[in-house]
């Protein structure tokens, strides 16, 4: 019965969050003031920038792929000039085939396990009963204890809540048959389950409106039907040890992590798979010319597709060869609105970051949405403790200000995450010529990359190196004490601790659009 509480309390939690939305849908442009919104100041960006010509800026979505036939996004779209679509040849001669718009380095693949399940599937495999192997390398060995007990554990609750959310999906179809596609309160109230199922469903769904004077049955189901989905994925395919995708989809020799040139062209797969790249890319350079949808950040853009994300953990070797393929390309900024907790090969990484830093490319990443401090825990890439200098981490902010100024969600951390942008309720395109409001640090992280692709579009001669900076030097500072992310997970019955925010990221504040331009054409001046 406990569990089962828990849950309810959950997902009235998640039911609340969404109720509480800004008044304008696109409050991400909207200026930052201090009474007012906290967005990036778009249109006061504009005007400084009026009469002067800007220069294309190439932006790669590291992602799940994007819908290249997007009415907002279809004119943004970089093209390789150096190709000729469609005919079977590798025109340019870059490895990839007619690679028009981007690269899809997961071939046929949509889910895939999260890396803690191959990786305690790799090391069970040496040291499972081998007691010769244990002692040969004991910092492995060691390794594999703590990774065999983490996945027996995240594996089983993703077990346990799978067999739960499957029992309301069933539990629901038996109350929408009985009551009608939108049971009442009072029925949910009254009902006399004859099932387990029946149970479950009406424990929780009383456990979630029973403060409330109506029940959005709607809003609910949703709920639990994205639950139940989620937990599907984690049991089935995340956290299955039998499953594995790579020889069949991809077709690459996985063992070999220089390997490039394997996957297709296909950049966007469907309208459930590539939701999310889809989402971030409009973000970016959705088209502001037209009068429908949404605004992108940055007009003089061109978005290149770098497929690499899956359902499931990102491999180190296609986070490489994304990084690897938008430099080769012309991309100056690469988003990677993606990121995990436990690593393969971390050294392909750092070679694929160390090579954009040569080449004068500017990588931005999002922090993570665990509600954790990234300085006590892993999330996979980083700047590995400041090895790079082209590198930036970005948290999530909301448009309210004091003390709830950071998104409850967002990773943070003094030495990790550099600064917060726009996260919450970000309203992009979707697929299928849809639009949509996001939550996550994977929607701050784009606001930063449209920032920056705005800023070097005007003042091209920056480097990489000094545009970070300027975009770090330039951060509004968030002021007061705030809500300290995902401190409400563990105070739910007492006072939520707060903070300033330059205890928890590197500058205290948020990105923002005219401080970085006055501060670029400051610094290109002296």
């Amino acid at each position: 019965m406990k569990q089962y509480i828990v849950l309810a309390a959950l997902a009235a939690a998640s039911l609340v969050a969404k109720a509480q939305e800004p008044i304008n849908t696109l409050w991400h442009l909207e200026p930052n003031n201090k009474k007012g919104n906290s967005g990036i100041g778009l249109t006061e960006a504009q005007e400084m920038v009026k009469g002067k010509t800007a220069t294309t800026v190439v932006v790669a979505i590291a992602d799940a792929g994007v819908d290249i036939y997007h009415p907002d996004l279809k004119t943004m779209l970089w093209t390789n000039t150096g190709e000729i679509e469609d005919n079977g040849i590798d025109d340019d001669e870059n490895g990839y085939v007619d690679d028009i718009n981007g690269w899809n380095f997961l071939g046929e693949t949509t889910y895939d396990n999260m890396e803690l399940t191959r990786e305690y599937a790799r090391l069970n495999a040496i040291y499972e009963l081998k007691d010769l192997d244990q002692t040969k390398n004991q910092e492995e060995y060691l390794r594999y204890q703590t990774l065999k007990e983490a996945y027996l554990n995240e594996s089983q609750e993703a077990k346990f809540y799978f067999q739960i959310f499957e029992q309301v999906k069933v539990g629901m179809e038996l109350l929408e048959k009985e009551y009608g596609s939108s049971p009442t309160k009072d029925q949910l109230a009254n009902h006399k389950s004859k099932s387990r199922s029946e149970q479950i469903t009406t424990q929780i769904l009383q456990g979630i409106i029973k403060d409330s004077k109506e029940l959005d049955y709607a809003a609910v189901k949703e709920e639990m039907e994205g639950a139940y989905k989620q937990y599907d994925f984690m049991y089935n395919y995340g956290f299955n040890v039998d499953f594995n995708p790579r020889t069949e989809k991809v077709g690459d020799d996985y063992s070999n992590p220089n390997e490039q040139g394997y996957g297709n062209n296909n950049v966007y797969y469907g309208e459930e798979f590539s939701e999310h790249g889809t989402h971030v890319a409009g973000i970016v350079a959705a088209d502001a010319s037209n009068d429908f949808g949404t605004k992108g950040i940055c007009q003089s853009c061109k978005i290149m597709s770098v497929r690499n994300v899956p359902q499931g953990d990102e491999r180190d070797k296609d986070v490489a060869n994304g990084i690897r393929y938008a430099v080769d390309n012309g991309a100056k900024i690469v988003n990677m609105s993606f990121g995990k907790s436990y690593a393969q090969n971390i050294q392909v990484v750092k070679e694929a970051i160390r090579y954009a830093e040569s080449k004068n490319v500017l990588l931005i990443h999002a922090a993570g949405n665990d509600g954790k401090n990234n300085d006590n825990s892993e999330n996979y890439p980083n700047d590995f403790n400041g090895e790079f200098n082209n590198w930036i981490e970005v948290g999530a902010s909301s448009w309210q200000k004091k003390p709830k100024a950071l998104a409850d969600f967002s990773n943070y951390g003094e030495a990790e995450v550099d600064l917060f942008a726009p996260g919450v309720a970000i309203y992009s395109t979707t697929p299928e010529n849809q639009y949509e409001a996001f939550d996550g640090t994977s929607m701050a992280s784009p606001v930063v990359s449209g920032v920056a692709a705005f800023v070097w579009s005007y003042y091209p001669s920056l480097t990489a190196v000094e545009l970070k900076k300027i975009l770090l030097d330039s951060a509004i500072p968030i002021r007061g004490r705030n809500r300290i992310p995902g401190a409400s997970k563990k105070h739910i019955f007492s006072r939520i601790p707060r903070t300033c925010v330059t205890e928890i990221s590197k500058t205290g504040g948020q990105v923002n659009l005219p401080a970085a331009l006055r501060l670029a054409e400051e610094r290109t001046n002296m």
